[in-house]
């Protein structure tokens, strides 16, 4: 399967000392391929969805070293518009429900010169609805995925104030296992009201 496509959100952060909550509106669209021993399949998908991620930064070291418990909620609708498939089926899928639910933890080291190296350990639930299909009228298994833990390392860095980029491997275990690489880069458009200072900076950056 070959999926491709792109989407769009905006994100509000509220801060109030060590303490930090964010939350984040999205939406996308997808084109897929689907191969299978009919042929293959062509057909289009949409998402939008909600989040919300709150935690907590305990200090130690004058701020050199960081754990951050975090706390991820989240809702995504999906629904896949309606195709005929390689056999000659017409498809028709009722929209898809997923929540998810992910409590973190994360140790992060603040570098005299802004880098910060991090790892981290997730447990992530993902609760899906029941959905259909006109080639299956009955109500497919409920598809929430078993639990699995998340696990791995990064690198995260800021520069003037508004740009920050990270990078990071996890291995995954449980209900799902494998390696994930991400990689990303931030641009925060504005100005605090206040100058912050360097090591300020590097506060905030962590409990992104």
């Amino acid at each position: 399967m070959n999926q491709e496509g792109g989407a769009l959100g905006l994100t509000g952060t509220l801060y109030k000392g060590n303490f930090f909550t964010g939350i984040t509106a999205s939406a996308g669209g997808s084109a897929v391929q689907a191969h299978n021993m009919y042929g293959t399949d062509n057909f289009s998908m949409m998402t939008t969805g909600i989040a919300n991620k709150t935690g907590y930064n305990f200090e130690f070291a004058n701020g050199h070293f960081i754990i951050q418990p975090s706390l991820l909620l989240g809702y995504t609708f999906a629904k896949t518009f309606d195709y005929t498939n390689a056999a000659g089926v017409k498809m028709h899928s009722n929209p898809l429900n997923v929540i998810q639910i992910i409590p973190s933890v994360k140790f992060i080291g603040n570098t005299n010169n802004g880098w910060q190296p991090y790892a981290g350990v997730d447990m992530i639930w993902n609760i899906m609805g029941r959905t259909s299909t006109v080639a299956n009228e009955s109500a497919l298994p409920n598809l929430s995925v078993d639990p699995y833990v998340q696990y791995g390392v990064g690198l995260q860095k800021t520069w003037k104030d508004n740009f920050s980029a990270y990078g990071q491997v996890m291995l995954r275990n449980g209900g799902r296992t494998g390696v994930v690489l991400n990689a990303g880069f931030n641009w925060k458009i504005g100005k605090d009201l206040k100058k912050s200072s360097s090591k300020t900076n590097n506060k905030k950056l962590s409990r992104s």
